[in-house]
């Protein structure tokens, strides 16, 4: 096949394979997507521990010219919010192994999505926002320079999940957001980090899959497309790929997913959490 012709891999928007479908992706791959017909295999994970410890895995990813990931941490790992994700901490730890997989910190972007904001059951008041800084300075030291954050869009169906716990989102007015954003902002400058939003139409589009990116960090130099893709939401400049995942029920339970989340927690686990531990 040329390098022209070379395909964008998208593994996945719907559903986290690397961390709860490793084998799946391997198959998939060798079945639909071989090394020689790909410019770029984009994983998105919540969960990077497989890529790491999966030895079919790792010995899959090894036959890639170029792995881009989408590290996603939030701060809720490991809570009732995300009971099936591994706490932040222990995520972080993994961005050493992830650097030697990817071999260049420009080919790893942190996501900080979604920022939430909750009213509890018995009234207390949770967001995530303040963990931004944490991570912001966490990864820095490794040379890892992009963040991309967004807002959970609150779907009718997670605003009923949510309401099913007794958890009521909660919107911010537009001078809050402001607010809210610009001490992201300042804290991702204090840090020298890129700040983007995926999706948020008050700040500039963004390309979490950019294909200009990609064509400039790829080892032999060759070219993936740069059209725009279709199908994605409104203030999306991501970049034509091929998304090989589906909405297969997810164990990683985020209550507030808008995929196909499977819900492990009830009401008491909720009352019984507190904020404070994480």
């Amino acid at each position: 096949m040329k390098p022209s012709q070379l395909k964008v891999i998208s593994a996945s928007r719907r559903e986290e394979m690397p961390g709860f479908a490793p084998q799946r992706l391997i198959e998939t791959l060798l079945k639909k997507c071989p090394p020689e017909r790909v410019h770029t295999l984009v994983l998105w994970t919540k969960n990077p521990q497989p890529i790491e410890n999966h030895s079919q895995l790792k010995e899959a990813l090894s036959k890639y010219d170029q792995i881009i990931i989408h590290l996603t941490v939030t701060g809720m790992g490991g809570t009732p919010f995300e009971p099936g994700i591994p706490n932040a901490k222990n995520v972080l730890g993994l961005l050493p192994e992830i650097l030697e997989i990817v071999k260049d910190p420009n080919r790893i972007s942190i996501r900080f999505d979604p920022i939430v904001h909750f009213r509890l059951s018995d009234g207390r008041f949770y967001s995530n926002v303040d963990y931004f800084e944490t991570i912001a300075s966490g990864i820095k030291k490794h040379g890892i320079d992009r963040i991309i954050i967004s807002w959970m869009t609150p779907y009718p169906k997670v605003v009923k999940r949510l309401e099913a716990f007794g958890i009521r989102a909660v919107t911010l007015s537009s001078t809050e957001w402001k607010k809210e954003y610009e001490k992201l902002r300042e804290s991702s400058e204090k840090y020298d980090i890129q700040l983007n939003g995926c999706c948020v139409s008050e700040m500039d589009e963004s390309a979490c899959i950019d294909g200009t990116l990609l064509n400039i960090l790829h080892p032999k130099g060759f070219q993936a497309s740069t059209k725009k893709a279709g199908g994605q939401r409104d203030h999306c400049g991501c970049t034509e790929s091929w998304d090989i995942g589906w909405y297969y029920p997810c164990p990683g339970g985020c209550v507030y997913c808008y995929a196909n989340p499977k819900i492990v927690v009830g009401k008491e686990d909720f009352a019984n959490w507190n904020p404070e531990e994480i």
